[in-house]
């Protein structure tokens, strides 16, 4: 300070310094946020205010999943510049806020939005033969700091109580041996973060190819019916054993006494065909049935015996006569 005459402006006084008082701080700096230990957790750093307004006392760091109304808080530890939020539920999207604090009150918040790990992309199936399928598949996004550990493959059938699981890989591609053929299969993949799973994809649905049948017809019959006909009756493979839509049946039957052998084929998926004509009557036949489908012929059945109908006989043969006497033969 300076006294002031007419003549002038005096010395001025030695320096004194005081500080103004305090306000509410202004936003904290740099907000960052890095995936924590494992999947489920956030680590949420800031820097001081610029200007402080005053002396920082503490930070609150509050936490919402995006669509929800209330705010989580974590306990405040005075000036910490970091924290960690665990628990977090994996797929999904975060508002998380800081705040400053004086001994005048709060300052503004600054927000950012986080989003946990989500399912492996880009899941893709193929099929290389009846019984193999290639599964493929990029990282989950958001991209993490967290180390995935490895991935779990799962397949379902559709059809049947089949169902499997791939020991965990580390590469982002498979290949699922032994499975069924022309078999709807359902496949998911998630990804492992140490001790948490992530999310699985939407399942992938395929559809192996379809093969020869594996297994042939059942409770195969034969009867003989009308004269020299014998009438072939059967039950279609089981079907986890037809691998593929039928198409058709093969009967052959070998007439036992000569060994000669012929073929009937039936188109269609016709398990009652007409009566094989044509044969020797009241004659031994040895019938087997196998499946068709468009990969070519099953396995045949085991050989069932049957007998051909029966027709009017032949006429005799090597007629004679011998004379007995004048009035009779044999």
């Amino acid at each position: 300070v300076a006294a002031m005459t007419v003549n002038g402006t005096g010395p001025y006084s030695n320096p004194v310094v005081e500080v103004s008082g305090q306000d509410v701080p202004s936003v904290p700096r740099s907000l960052m946020l890095a995936s924590g230990d494992d999947a489920t957790s956030v680590v949420v750093s800031w820097m001081p205010p610029d200007p402080p307004n005053g002396i920082i006392t503490e930070y609150h760091v509050q936490y919402r999943r995006t669509g929800t109304s209330s705010y989580i808080s974590l306990s405040p530890r005075n000036t910490e510049l970091t924290r960690t939020i665990t628990g977090l539920t994996l797929n999904a999207e975060y508002e998380i806020r800081v705040r400053a604090f004086t001994v005048i009150g709060a300052g503004p918040f600054v927000t950012l939005t986080y989003r946990t790990a989500g399912p492996p992309e880009n899941v893709m199936a193929t099929v290389l033969s009846p019984r193999r399928i290639r599964v493929t598949w990029d990282p989950p996004s958001p991209s993490t700091t967290v180390t995935i550990t490895g991935y779990t493959v799962v397949y379902n059938a559709v059809e049947f109580t089949d169902s499997g699981m791939v020991p965990m890989i580390t590469n982002t591609s498979t290949d699922i041996n032994g499975l069924e053929e022309f078999v709807t299969y359902q496949i998911t993949v998630n990804a492992e973060f140490g001790g948490t799973s992530g999310p699985s994809n939407v399942a992938v649905t395929i559809r192996t190819w379809s093969d020869v049948p594996s297994a042939s017809p059942r409770a195969v019959k034969s009867t003989g019916t009308d004269p020299a006909m014998l009438l072939v009756r059967y039950n279609r493979p089981v079907l986890r054993s037809r691998n593929g839509n039928l198409t058709g049946y093969v009967i052959r039957y070998t007439r036992v006494d000569t060994g000669e052998l012929q073929v009937v084929n039936v188109s269609g998926d016709d398990i009652t065909p007409p009566a094989i004509s044509g044969l020797v009557a009241y004659t031994n036949y040895s019938v087997e049935v196998a499946a068709v489908n468009i990969n070519g012929t099953g396995l045949f059945s085991d050989p069932v015996s049957g007998l051909s109908g029966q027709d009017v006989p032949n006429a005799p043969r090597l007629l004679g006569t011998v004379s007995i006497n004048s009035s009779s033969v044999t």
